[in-house]
């Protein structure tokens, strides 16, 4: 299970044009954007970890994503939906901005 997969990759490349960007500059701006809803599905899920599960999950090596994400998915029963909440956030926040350019 990836929490971010291929298909929302896509779906976010397609919404927001990214498809017509040189493949340089789009994976740049997808970076930012997966950055972007990781950061904030990742503060909203914390808020519900005990004390004792936000030191476990600072012992997973920031590099080991497979691992953080069987951890939360574990230890908070709305990961998922924090997520998808936050990926149409993100992307509604960026057509947004995108139609005031």
């Amino acid at each position: 299970m990836k929490l971010i997969n291929e298909k929302i990759i896509e779906d976010l490349r397609t919404s927001l044009g990214l498809n017509f960007l040189q493949e340089e500059d789009a994976q740049k701006i997808l970076n930012d954007v997966l950055s972007l809803i990781s950061e904030r599905a990742g503060l909203r899920i914390v808020e519900d970890l005990s004390e004792e599960e936000i030191d476990e999950f600072e012992k997973i090596p920031k590099s080991d994503f497979d691992e953080m994400e069987k951890f939360l998915l574990a230890n908070n029963s709305k990961t998922e939906s924090i997520f998808s909440e936050e990926i149409e956030s993100v992307k509604k926040e960026m057509l947004s901005f995108k139609k005031e350019k």
